[in-house]
């Protein structure tokens, strides 16, 4: 493969995968360094603040559990915190999949970051049909899962495009 070049449409889907790995990092850090000091109501646990608060009886239950359950925080805090040490997991493999393998021009690389990133989807929607069979407001957080779902089909098709052109520039490469 001839040089990589980042002003290009694999270029794009590479900055696409590395961008949603970092977020995956950072929130794989964040989410537990909030919720270790402040507990299960320092933010939202699953789905959003507000579908998550309506199923634990309101938000002034969440922001109390720490005192008035401390073993039922310590529970939701601990899920919650192992949830992440997987965020993080993937966080990582998404970029070293991305730096290593999708700017190389490997096609297997883009297909296995997208595959992995929408592996959560069907997660998603059971457990946002369990929120909504109990009349929590799932809206909320369907639209802020939205942009994550369709982040890495952004650059699935960037990348595959992007892999064609080259081909079709230059059989020899990818």
């Amino acid at each position: 493969m001839g040089a990589f070049r980042w002003r290009s449409w694999l270029g794009a889907a590479v900055i696409l995968f590395l961008l949603y790995g970092i977020a995956n990092v950072v929130a794989a850090l964040l989410v537990p360094a909030t919720l270790v000091r402040g507990g299960a109501g320092a933010t939202g646990l699953v789905l959003d603040p507000e579908a998550d608060a309506y199923l634990a009886g309101g938000k002034q239950v969440l922001d109390a559990l720490r005192q008035t359950n401390p073993k039922l925080d310590t529970l939701l805090v601990s899920s919650m915190v192992s949830m992440c040490s997987q965020m993080m997991a993937f966080g990582i493999l998404a970029l070293l999949i991305t730096w290593f393998v999708v700017r190389r021009g490997q096609s297997w690389g883009i297909w296995a970051v997208t595959v992995a990133a929408l592996a959560e989807v069907p997660y998603f929607v059971v457990i946002t049909s369990m929120y909504a069979a109990q009349g929590a407001p799932v809206e909320g957080g369907i639209v802020g899962l939205a942009p994550f779902y369709l982040w890495p089909i952004v650059a699935l098709g960037l990348g595959l495009f992007g892999l064609r052109r080259m081909r079709v520039a230059d059989p020899a490469q990818v």
